[in-house]
């Protein structure tokens, strides 16, 4: 599972996820500080990464539908302090290691995970 984690996770989160085997890239670490969501979207997609962000707009499937894409993770903590990121990630992580998320919007809360079924099915 390759990740790309937004830019309003912190590049720290990337580094441990590393640290545990995870092939994690941060924003920030790919040159894209500042980038348009549109842009983050599209160098996810090129890197074949699944996107992990707490923006609500990427759970917008008007505006981003996740069918042609990786997979999008969308973190809905609140507050999402660097302690709840940190935590509902692992989790997540744990509890999606066999989900086929191509294609798929997850929506991760401390307790419970929805997965939006891909147009086709």
């Amino acid at each position: 599972m390759k990740l790309f984690l937004d830019e309003n996770i912190s590049p720290l989160h990337a580094r441990e996820l590393r640290a545990e085997g995870y092939d994690a890239l941060a924003v920030v670490e790919a040159g894209l500080s500042g980038a348009s969501d549109e842009r983050v979207l599209e160098f996810a997609v090129k890197e074949d990464r699944i996107l992990v962000t707490l923006d609500a707009d990427f759970a917008n499937v008007l505006r981003f539908p996740a069918e042609h894409t990786p997979g999008l993770v969308r973190l809905r903590l609140h507050p999402p302090t660097e302690h709840a990121i940190r935590d509902t990630l692992r989790k997540a992580l744990l509890m999606l290691k066999n989900v086929e998320l191509r294609g798929r919007l997850a929506i991760v809360e401390p307790k419970k995970i929805r997965i939006r079924p891909r147009f086709e099915e």
